[in-house]
């Protein structure tokens, strides 16, 4: 079987622009990029972000498609908004949101990202706040241009993979990149659900794709619209579409 080599290329880039973070990395692999820009809700209690966060969008994606993608990426917003929102309970910033709620039924298993040094999280629940705390974090480093610029690369991934982003090992100017696969995008719960996954992935959290990993974990409970599992529809029917 051929090896495809693409995604590894693409990887490279990414690995120079997460150990470098230079704004212009000689490409690995050849790509013409346009900007998009995607706006960004305000939740409760939440200062000093961008009106936008931005992106350079691979000149491979057609125009419908990067439609597409900024509807999955303003969805995955609303979810990191929500969970604010409901958190913020008023002002009293106690509250516990959906999103919290359905990951600490089921995640159990790598709660902590990559550059944390507090104590131990100890359920869903915390790594939840965790994570979207760091989503904020990349948030306004990306649109308040601090963070390397952001990419989103064409490529063809592997089995039903849809996108591809590195772990990162920092907490801050991390670049929003990664990869989406140009043949697959098209449905938005799907799509929205693989770049949460990507997007948890530049937060700091490390797979293993399978049942009670946070990082899986976190984006099936958006793909679900934050309700229980059916005993019926497989976990692997969810996690398929992520990368290893």
């Amino acid at each position: 079987m051929p090896i495809n080599i693409q995604p590894i290329l693409i990887s490279m880039e990414l690995i120079l622009q997460d150990v470098l973070k230079p704004n212009f990395v000689t490409p690995q692999y050849p790509a013409a990029f346009r900007e998009i820009a995607i706006p960004v809700p305000t939740p409760p209690g939440v200062t000093n972000l961008p009106s936008f966060i931005y992106f350079d969008l691979d000149n491979q994606f057609t125009l419908t498609q990067e439609q597409g993608i900024k509807d999955a990426i303003s969805l995955v917003l609303f979810n990191w908004f929500h969970h604010l929102r409901q958190k913020w309970n008023g002002g009293a910033n106690n509250g516990i949101s959906n999103l919290a709620a359905c990951n600490n039924v089921y995640a159990i298993r790598n709660l902590q990202p990559a550059w944390y040094t507090g104590p131990r999280i100890p359920n869903g629940l915390v790594a939840t706040n965790i994570a979207m705390d760091q989503f904020t974090r990349l948030i306004r480093d990306n649109g308040l241009r601090l963070a390397p610029k952001a990419k989103i690369f064409a490529g063809s991934l592997d089995n039903d993979s849809l996108t591809l982003a590195l772990t990162a090992l920092n907490r801050t100017k991390v670049p929003l990149s990664f990869i989406v696969d140009l043949s697959k995008v098209g449905n938005i719960g799907i799509d929205a659900g693989s770049i949460m996954h990507a997007w948890l992935h530049r937060a700091g959290f490390y797979n293993p794709n399978t049942t009670s990993y946070f990082i899986t974990e976190c984006s099936m409970c958006i793909m679900r619209d934050y309700e229980l599992k059916n005993l019926f529809l497989p976990d692997s029917a969810f996690y398929k579409f992520f990368s290893q």
